[in-house]
């Protein structure tokens, strides 16, 4: 499966501009966690400041944001290898694809939505490093992703 890109401010449009390169930020993590979450931008910003205030870290630090995933039943997973042990590019990566997933690559959070990569940048040939899955009753955190899945899926 070939990942999709969509380009989308994760909802940072509702609340502040968005059209012209200046107004742009480095919102990754609020963007990437507000599309992968379903939750609105303003609420996910919001709510990681208060964390981040709480705890002693901006909210771009993996131990605010990683910490408000877990508090929302994500789960942090290794990252994803294929022969050789090299890393996939997101434009590869062996997905389910009725799943979100949140990617960390080298100094950037995005969010694959549905089979669909969902940022204001299209990242897709960065390497995937760890990713996070929500433990939902309708997808067990039982599924691992990996070649056997992969193959399985997709009959490659």
């Amino acid at each position: 499966m070939r990942i999709k890109y969509e380009k989308s401010f994760g909802g940072r449009e509702k609340h502040w501009q968005c059209k012209l390169k200046k107004d742009r930020t480095n919102d990754c993590v609020v963007r990437a966690l507000a599309h992968a979450t379903d939750t609105d931008y303003l609420v996910v910003w919001n709510e990681l400041f208060d964390l981040g205030r709480e705890i002693g870290f901006l909210p771009d630090e993996p131990r605010c944001y990683e910490r408000w995933l877990s508090d929302r039943g994500w789960v942090k997973h290794s990252p994803l290898t294929h022969s050789g042990r090299k890393k996939y590019s997101l434009k590869n990566i062996p997905i389910l694809p009725y799943r979100n997933y949140i990617f960390v690559t080298s100094g950037h959070l995005t969010a694959i939505v549905e089979g669909v990569l969902l940022d204001s940048w299209d990242c897709r040939p960065w390497k995937a490093n760890s990713y996070f899955t929500k433990n939902t009753d309708r997808h067990p955190s039982s599924e691992k992703l990996g070649d056997d899945s992969y193959h399985a899926l997709y009959g490659e």
